[in-house]
């Protein structure tokens, strides 16, 4: 630990005898943000009291019937509700017989075509057999009873849906108008709706698929520590096997999807899954083309990062329990998400019951809907900002500590023996200090991200109004590549000012100013090392997510109450990838840290007398010099004044490598 002399951020660090890394003294920073991010969140309580009061889940995967009853739910609360708002019409409304108790009767029948009407039923019937309609005390329904009392078709559940079961052959006209009626009943309830409704039905899934991720992900982060060199080419070929595989997988099943729905038009959810194993089936050939282009393009250059990574593996191996703390990231994770997620589902629920005067065959009645007001509108909008606020939040706080961990073992000159317990020393000053500077880095991200979503959600709303307009295609293709971009960037630059906070404990404004300015000095020995390490890792999580996905993809299709089973899939992916990136962010935050220092210790310690010696180890001097002279990006580390690094405290002669007096390559 050490004191530090407070510079202009745009100077170049100049040798300080009392620095030797995170100093010590330090204040509270960026308060603002950490109470703005508090009241932030007491909005997010309010608004999930919002969601349980209003929602009500089962409506979003449950069938209805004729009167917008859901089927398997008990109606009597609800009807109460009806009651206080509607006391105009208890005269009209038999309460009890229009919304009885449906708990028992979990699916929904269509008995026949000229009755354009669906019930509710406890199982589904087969053909002659006796149906118990829920409404059989009502009049209205006498003379059907006396005419259709048997089921005229055989029928099987699907989606808790009773679906007819025809003999092969041509269908007679009544049969595809029941087919017709079965398929408008299940869009009805909206797609989206019954997308949520799935996730619903799949937590189980979530939960396995969390599980799987975290074991993986701690599996390839012990590997990679353990056995750098082969681990990074184990990963460049074991991702080009599970994308292949992969994607022969999705279209094994895209052709099983439209084999299922030539045999069954009805099932609209057949021709949707195909068209999403359609779309997943091009996305990964695309990927594959264009990364195993790349690998040929940077083999040379993977051997290079792969010295940097065995280094990053050396300052985890020092640095006790680093390896360990992405674990508290995921259970972070993990509970922000096990908060979200049933939030947002009954934020999509909720809704006022009311009742809307509809008509079917001349008779007119009352049938049960919902009707959500602006202020559920903007209340899910918050919650899903929160979402994106929070998670960069708790990634920021992660890649603080990680770096001030790192920090500490490389500006520590015994490097396998760092005293006390690093992780949670820079644990600590980072939620005594910090907490604030990581709500301001994660709400500029947040907000990025918002906007990118938006513009997605725009995109896909307007390709109806622009119809086949080329130029409204290409600027909104052009706003959310600059979109992106600008979100890149911007993590770049948080992963880089969280370093210098990790270190000097300055706001986050006043690092990201120090980080971008020492950085422009270094950029020749930072951008391609960062880079192709960044991919490298990043290969890694994809692999993770793939497998993670493909495991939650055989239970879901197992499960044959889901319709869109591609949905629950997919968010188990994309929370695989999630974990996975908290866990590859130890290597990513590693690197980055070990580079920044680097390149701060060349401009501190030039070498020229022994209490100028830099704190880099040999290896990543001579894999740094090595790098600027393959690049041959100005001259090359060790044209100034030089120190020979790895010469023993005996006096024999080690390797000898030479570290660029301060600044060399900048100004």
């Amino acid at each position: 630990m050490s004191k530090v002399k407070d510079t202009e951020v745009d100077q170049k660090f100049e040798y300080e005898e009392d620095f030797s890394g995170p100093i010590d003294e330090r204040k509270c920073r960026d308060i603002f943000w950490l109470i703005l991010f508090c009241a932030f969140w007491i909005g997010m309580i309010v608004v999930a009291s919002i969601g349980f009061s209003r929602g009500e889940p089962k409506r979003l995967y449950y069938p209805t019937d004729w009167k917008g009853s859901i089927c398997g739910y008990d109606m009597t609360n609800l009807v109460e509700e009806l009651k206080e708002k509607n006391s105009n019409l208890t005269d009209v409304i038999d309460w009890d017989a229009q919304f009885p108790d449906l708990s028992e009767k979990t699916r929904v029948f269509f008995p026949a075509t000229d009755i354009q009407k669906e019930f509710c039923v406890k199982e589904c019937p087969t053909e002659g057999e006796v149906v118990d309609f829920c409404g059989d005390d009502d009049p209205k329904f006498e003379s059907y009873q006396d005419k259709k009392e048997y089921c005229k078709y055989n029928s099987t559940s699907y989606v808790r849906r009773c679906f007819p079961v025809f003999s092969s052959g041509e269908k007679s006209a009544d049969e595809e108008k029941t087919e017709e009626q079965v398929s408008e009943s299940w869009s009805s309830t909206g797609k989206l709706a019954q997308a949520m409704g799935d996730v619903v039905q799949a937590w189980y899934v979530i939960l396995v698929s969390a599980f799987v991720a975290f074991v993986l992900s701690f599996v390839w982060l012990w590997l990679l520590k353990q056995f750098a060199g082969f681990m990074v080419w184990f990963t460049v070929v074991a991702f080009f096997f599970v994308l292949g595989g992969i994607t022969y997988f999705f279209y094994l099943q895209y052709q099983k999807s439209i084999d299922k729905y030539e045999s069954d038009t009805s099932i609209e959810g057949s021709k949707t899954n195909s068209r999403v194993f359609l779309v997943f089936t091009f996305v990964g050939i695309g990927i594959f083309v264009i990364t195993f282009c790349l690998i040929i393009f940077l083999r040379k250059k993977i051997n290079l990062v792969i010295q940097i990574i065995k280094e990053a593996a050396k300052a985890i191996q020092a640095s006790k329990f680093v390896v360990f703390f992405p674990i508290v990231t995921f259970v972070a994770l993990l509970c922000l998400y096990a908060w979200w997620v049933p939030v947002a589902i009954f934020m999509m629920a909720a809704g006022s019951p009311t009742l809307e005067l509809d008509e079917i065959d001349g008779e007119e009645f009352y049938k049960l809907d919902y009707e959500n007001d602006k202020s559920t509108n903007y209340a899910t909008i918050y919650h899903f900002f929160g979402l994106l606020w929070t998670n960069a939040w708790i990634i920021g706080i992660t890649q603080i500590t990680i770096a001030g961990t790192i920090a500490q073992w490389y500006w520590t000159r015994d490097k396998d023996n760092i005293p006390g317990n690093p992780v949670l020393s820079a644990l600590k000053r980072t939620l005594k200090y910090h907490l604030g500077s990581a709500a301001l880095g994660s709400f500029i991200l947040a907000v990025i991200q918002f906007i990118r979503f938006c513009l997605e959600y725009i995109d896909r709303r307007s390709k109806k109004l622009a119809g086949e307009s080329r130029w409204i295609r290409y600027l909104m293709c052009m706003a959310k590549y600059c979109v992106r971009l600008l979100e890149s960037w911007i993590k770049f630059i948080n992963r880089n000012a969280y370093i210098m906070i990790a270190v000097y404990g300055q706001s986050f404004c006043k690092s990201t100013k120090r980080a971008f300015h020492l950085i422009s000095r270094n950029i020749g020995k930072l951008i391609l090392v960062n880079v192709i390490g960044d991919f490298l890792l990043f290969l890694g999580k994809i692999i993770v997510a793939a497998c993670t996905m493909i495991i939650a993809l055989a239970m879901c299709m197992s499960n044959d109450d889901m319709t869109f089973y591609v949905l629950p899939a997919v968010l188990c992916g994309l929370l695989a990838y999630l974990i996975a990136s908290a866990f590859m962010g130890v290597f990513e935050m590693c690197i980055d840290t070990i580079l920044l220092c680097f390149c701060e210790d060349c401009e501190r310690h030039d070498g020229s007398d022994p209490e100028k010696e830099p704190y880099a180890t040999p290896e990543l001097a001579r894999f740094m010099s090595t790098h600027d002279q393959t690049e041959k990006m100005g001259k090359p580390i060790g044209s100034g004044n030089t120190k020979d690094v790895g010469s023993g405290s005996d006096g024999s002669e080690q390797d000898k490598v030479q570290v660029s007096d301060s600044g060399s390559s900048s100004d």
